[in-house]
């Protein structure tokens, strides 16, 4: 009987298997209360976008890069920029890449709906993280990253040279500057709240990129003179087809909110006097420190 029993199971079991196997396994992993990505609203991408690339700038400008460039020091600490032991797992560029998928996504959605706000958008945020990219590591994925679902011929893509990277920044930014130069009433589905950058203002996009491009062409100005003062000369020729920041208003800055860690300045949401504390555990560099002395930097204080 219990042979029988036993026998009866492993057929049921057998059933379902072959029944559940014949389903799509894709449709088994959508996500019943979710929101399909093809009916999400593009909107909702674009502060994880900007508020990725911006904890990026802040890790390295505090961080890494602080200690290379002798700007800050550790007191008590024997890792990290103190003893520049740095190694490959923790300088990898994946965050950046995963910043960048997130926003072609946005600008496959931007195309798909023929919003131009959002295409310019795109295409800056797309040209400065590339140029953070090329910046830190020189030559790097550039037009074969980002296109995996086309095929695998693209899942070890090339690395293109420093100098391609930022000719394709350049040319990335130009449209952005083309794409946001009509009247704000000229763009659909802008909105405000969303963009925690400018507030969906067109005129401050379209300066930041034009400011962008300036940046790259002076780093190109060693190897290309010729290309980099032709790119200079047709900005600063042109201030009404090619805006630039000239006040601290427009700058491209995103406030931490301090409500958590994760959205705090990286020491302390607040003030703390405690010296085993983050905020007094990192210094400034006596490199810094005398070299601004010297040149009575206003800024020390």
């Amino acid at each position: 009987m219990n042979k029988l029993k036993n026998s009866f199971i492993v057929a049921l079991a057998l059933v379902f298997t072959l029944v559940i196997s014949c389903k799509d396994l894709e449709e088994l992993n959508i996500n019943p209360n979710g929101v399909d990505p093809e009916n999400a609203d593009l909107n909702l991408l674009l502060p994880t976008i900007i508020t990725g690339v911006g904890q990026s700038v802040v890790s390295l400008g505090f961080g890494s890069i602080a200690g290379v460039m002798q700007h800050t020091q550790k007191d008590g600490w024997s890792s990290g920029h103190n003893d520049y032991d740095w190694d490959n797992r923790s300088t990898s560029w994946s965050s950046y890449y995963s910043i960048l998928r997130n926003n072609e996504e946005y600008y496959k959605k931007a195309i798909d709906g023929e919003l131009e706000f959002h295409q310019g958008v795109a295409l800056i945020m797309k040209a400065y993280t590339f140029g953070l990219i090329t910046d830190l590591w020189g030559d790097a994925p550039f037009s074969e990253a980002l296109r995996a679902e086309e095929g695998s011929e693209f899942f070890k893509p090339v690395f293109d040279s420093q100098k391609d990277i930022y000719v394709g920044i350049l040319g990335y930014l130009d449209e952005a500057n083309t794409l946001l130069s009509k009247s704000t009433d000229s763009y659909d589905n802008v909105v405000e709240s969303q963009d925690v950058l400018y507030g969906g203002d067109v005129t401050k996009w379209r300066k930041f990129a034009n400011s962008l491009a300036l940046r790259y062409y002076m780093r190109l100005s060693a190897k290309e003179p010729a290309m980099a003062e032709a790119g200079i000369r047709k900005i600063a020729s042109d201030p009404a087809m090619y805006p630039v920041i000239t006040q601290a208003s427009d700058d491209a800055t995103v406030d931490y909110i301090g409500l958590s860690s994760s959205d705090s300045w990286p020491t302390n949401m607040v003030f703390s006097e405690d010296p085993s504390g983050a905020y007094m555990r990192i210094k400034l560099c006596a490199t810094l420190v005398d070299a601004m002395q010297n040149l009575n930097d206003p800024r020390l204080g």
